[in-house]
Formats: C-alpha cells, structure tokens, sequence
C-alpha cells in the first residue's frame, strides 16, 4: 500500500503557515509594545520637560519679584502655569534670598532652586576720625573719642582720648601727574601682559607718599602689589625700594583715580629714574583695565609676563595714567590735649600723657617717653576710592531714574534706591521719615530739615546703605549735604519705641556721602547728633555744630564746633555696605534639586 504524501505535504504547509502567523504576531505586539512604551515614556518627558520649565518660569517670577520692588511677593505663592500648578518659596536671611520653585504636570514634578546675594562693599573705618590733607580744626570743649589719623595739620584746642597721628607732608609732583585718557590696556588676564610698569622721575627729593592709577577692574580678581624699583639701563629692575598692596577692593568696575599708600615709604632722589610696577597673578576672566593717555616725554610705559624676568616690552599705544605725591610742607599738632600717644612732624602747646615721636617740639607735655628725630609717618589713603563711589552711582541708575517729585515729599515715603536729580536739592519736609531701600543717588544737594528721620529699610540686616549728594561738572558748587536741627538717621535697626532715637545698633549704618569741593562752602555740615551715619567728604570740608556727637568722619578736611564729639565704634573696622533690595544682586546658583 502507498502512503498520500500529497495530504503531508499540505498539512506540513499549513504548520508552517500558522508559525509564520505566530511569528508575525509575536513580533507586532512586540513592536507595540515597544510604541506604547515609547509614547509613554516620550510623554513623560514631555510632561517632565514642561514640569522643569514651569518650575524655571517660577524662579524667573520670584527674580522679577525680589529685584524688582514694584512688584510684592509673599514667602510661599502658588498659581498655575498652563496644565502646571506651581508652588514658590522664598526665604531670606541676611543678604541671602533662596527661591525654590517646584512645578507639577500630569504627576511629573521639578524643583529648581536660585540664591541670591545683594552686592556689598567691605569699607574699613580704621580711625574714629580720618583726615586729608586739609587737616582737622578743634575748638574749645571738642572731642574725638577714639584715635584719629590725619595727612594734615592739627590745630585747636580739643581733646583726642586715644592716639593722634598726623602724617608726613605731601604734593602732586610735576612730573607724575597725566590726565588724558584715550584707550586702556587689559592685564592680569591670561593670554594678556601680566605686569605692568611706569617710569617715574621725580622733580623733588623727598619721600613717595602716594600713587594714584586710572583704573577699573572686571570681575572678582584679588589682590597685588604696587613696587617701587630702581632703573636698568632704560627698564624696570629687581631692585625694590618700597611696596604697597594693590588693594582689589578699592577698585571698582567704573573707571575712576584709586589712591594706594606705602607703610614703609621710598625716600627719592629728584631727576633720578623709578619704576612704578603693578604686579599681578594672571587669571582667567578676572583682570584689571588701566588707562592709556597720550605720549609724552616725561615717563616710559612697559608689560611684562613676569616683572621678576626683567624682560619689558614697551607699550607703543601711549603712556599708562597715574600721579605721584613726594615731599611737600611738614606737618604738625599744635594745641591740643592727647590722652594717648602722638606722633608728628612737629608737636606744639600740647598735653601728651602716653609717648611723643617727633622731629620738633616746643612748648608741651609728655607723661610718657619721648622719640626725637622719629621719622614722619606715612600717608594713609581714605578708605573710599573714587572707583568705588562710580559703581555705587552706576548701581542706582541701573535700578531706576526717580521722579522729581520725591525731591519734596511731604509725607512719609519710602525710596527704593535710584538716581534723583534735584535741581533745587533733595528737601523732605520737616518731620518726615525717609525710608532707604536701595542705593541713593541726589544729583544735586541734601537737606534734612528739622525733626525729619533717615532710616533704612530692615532688610539690609547688619548692613549699611548709601545715599550720595553728587552733581557731576557742578563739583565746586553743588553736591553739599545740610543735616538739620533734631534730625534722626538709623541704620536697619530703625527707631525705637519712643521714636525719638535710633534702636540698638545692629552694626548697620548710612553712609551719607558727598563729593563737593569747593572751598567756599561746606561739603557736610552737621547741626546735632547723627548716631546711625557715617560722614563721608573725600573732597571737601565737614563741619560738626556745637554739641552734635558722630560715630565716625572721614574727610579732607574736618572742623570740630565746641562741644562737638565723635565717638568710634570698634565695629566699622568691618564695615559692609550693600546697596539693598534697591542695589545690585548676584546669582550664587540655579540648578534643579529634584
């Protein structure tokens, strides 16, 4: 019998018909799968993607809100964005303001997180009083409680209950003197020179008391050293005769004259030739820019990578801007009673009670021992720099133009900070409180009338605030600050509860600051008791009124009334200034946490 190998090979056809229909099954629910896996997964990303740029749109609200005080906020906001319910909270604690944003869409969530810190600047006040060259004047039953340091001559007859140092004179030498800025010259960046050095010969003997560079600065970048060497056959040599501290600090990121003082001054020979070296690490976007006049045949400018090398380049672009200050009139203390120690050129009609260091001295006191022939001390720079006073006024432009109308407010206000321009000056009516909550820039005058309050907003924590009277151009006549009869300036403290007096100090302070000088007028003049302010004339003359008692003045020139006092406070050694919620901010960070 023969098998129907026709039948097998159909029903063999048909097993291998129905596995290829597996097959394909299998491998389209898989490819299904796999599509439905991967829409899901790409809508979650969808999902997580909007949920993080919710999140950021939430930290980017919270900016707006903190920067920007037209605007108020709350510590916790909820509201929705789209499909996206968002939930912001910021908290601040001193300078530091934290914005969290988490944003949830269709279950996926995101949390982002930015720090703010307000911008400040570290001012020492090293000295209850610290004087220019136009020197301090005391009358009868003055007093300055602390030591005072002063680069001019000292006359009256007040008391100083601690040390009083008047330091060696000083003049602007002919031949370090230039003034015309065309371009600058970046250094201390990598890939750029490192070193920079001036040739400097001075028209008198005497001692090199202070330099001064057109200069700014970008970025963060640390401090270096200014060097006083001796020529080399036409450049810079190793061979230094005194150094300084290039104090990054007190240069701004606004070009402006920054002063630097040498604690161990060179003793120059007149017509002989210097070095001035500005010696820098090399960075990366942390740098210096100096300003770059016309040739002239009285200095030498040159680069370097390494000024330690001796190998110079010099700038053919034109001569690097700075002024010297060597020799001029000595200087003397004539009249007063020390409680401490003196130490001056020439002491007069004194009443020393510590030591006295000296090269004349007639007709006084000492309870301590005395030094003849102790050389004179060097100038101390004021701790504020013209660079510095630039940023400050370009943060208050930056924030906001004011309205004219704030220049005579009559009720109550609260500033957030800005430039004012005041033709007729800024003159809040008597017994208004003025409420600082940024940086503020008068162009024009200050007058606080009688029984009106200075105060600063509570978010500045143990930080000061500014406020500047300056009118660009109208320097000799413009830009006084007048502090009447009764007057109340408090830190961020505020008042107490009686209203008639600053809080406890909290180590916050307003730096009342003016840049007139002209001689004929006071920059400041002082009328009563100012406790929460810093009196601040770099160029000008402050005058205290009988009785008002200060914490600390620095100016070029500084009369004390009878009976006018200025007590120190150890704690502006460590002075900061911010220029509040009204001022600059940095982004410490912004990144996701979750």
């Amino acid at each position: 019998m023969f098998k129907n190998k026709t039948n097998d090979r159909g029903f063999a056809a048909i097993i291998v018909l129905m596995v290829v229909i597996s097959l394909i099954l299998v491998v389209s629910l898989s490819i299904t799968v796999i599509i439905v896996n991967e829409m899901r997964i790409n809508k979650n990303l969808i999902s997580s993607v909007q949920s993080y740029y919710s999140a950021e749109s939430g930290i980017e609200d919270g900016l707006l809100r903190v920067m920007n005080s037209d605007y108020d906020y709350t510590a916790t906001n909820n509201f929705d964005l789209g499909e996206s319910a968002v939930s912001q909270n910021i908290t601040q604690n001193g300078n530091l303001t934290t914005i969290e944003s988490i944003s949830s869409y269709h279950n996926n969530k995101r949390k982002v997180k930015t720090e703010l810190i307000i911008t400040t600047s570290d001012i020492s006040f090293n000295y209850g009083v610290q004087i220019g060259e136009g020197g301090l004047t005391m009358d009868n039953g003055s007093f300055i409680n602390g030591n005072l340091y002063s680069d001019g001559s000292v006359t009256g007859s007040g008391t100083i209950t601690e040390d009083l140092i008047v330091a060696t004179g000083m003049s602007l030498d002919g031949n370090g003197m230039w003034d015309t800025y065309n371009d600058d010259l970046i250094f201390g960046e990598s890939g750029e020179p490192t070193d920079i050095a001036m040739s400097f010969i001075p028209t008198s003997t005497g001692i090199l008391s202070q330099i001064s560079f057109y200069i700014k600065k970008y970025g963060n970048p640390v401090d270096g050293t200014i060097r006083i060497v001796e020529d080399n056959a036409g450049s810079p040599s190793t061979i230094t005769k005194a150094t300084a501290t290039f104090s990054a600090s007190k240069i701004g990121l606004s070009y402006g004259w920054v002063n630097f003082s040498f604690s161990s001054p060179a003793n120059l020979t007149a017509g002989n030739i210097y070095w001035i070296i500005v010696d820098v690490d090399s960075t990366i976007s942390k740098y210096f820019y100096i300003g770059r006049g016309q040739w002239n045949d009285k200095s030498v400018s040159k680069y370097s990578d390494d000024w330690s090398s001796e190998s110079w380049t010099a700038d053919t672009m034109g001569d690097y801007e700075y002024k010297a200050w060597i020799g001029g009139v000595s200087t003397s203390v004539d009249g007063l009673t020390i409680n401490g120690n003196a130490h001056a050129h020439e002491i007069k009609n004194c009443a020393i009670a510590g030591d006295a260091r000296y090269q004349t001295i007639l007709d006084s006191t000492v309870g301590g021992t005395e030094y003849p022939g102790t050389p004179d001390p060097p100038v101390v720079v004021l701790p504020i720099s013209d660079s510095n006073i630039a940023d400050w006024k370009a943060d208050a432009v930056a924030y906001e133009i004011l309205d004219s109308s704030l220049c005579s407010v009559s009720t109550d206000t609260t500033i957030n900070g800005g430039k004012l321009t005041c033709l007729t000056g800024f003159r809040p009516a008597g017994g208004v409180t003025i409420t600082l909550k940024g940086t503020l820039w008068v162009e024009g005058d200050i007058i606080l009338e009688n029984n009106s309050k200075l105060i600063l907003d509570s978010s500045y924590g143990d930080n000061g605030g500014i406020i500047i009277a300056d009118n660009p151009g109208n320097e000799f006549t413009s830009g006084k600050i007048l502090v009447e009869n009764n007057i109340i300036i408090c830190g961020s403290q505020g008042l107490n509860d009686t209203e008639d007096d600053c809080a406890n100090s909290t180590g916050s302070y307003i730096l009342v600051l003016s840049t007139h000088s002209g001689e004929a007028t006071y920059a400041i003049n002082v009328k009563n008791n100012a406790n929460g302010a810093i009196f601040y004339a770099q160029n000008g003359t402050v005058n205290i009124k009988n009785g008002a008692n200060l914490k600390e003045v620095t100016a070029y020139r500084l009369n004390l009334e009878e009976n006018a006092e200025v007590t120190y406070e150890s704690g502006l050694a460590d002075a900061s200034f911010s220029g509040g919620p009204g001022g600059g901010w940095i982004i410490n960070n912004w990144n996701e946490i979750q």
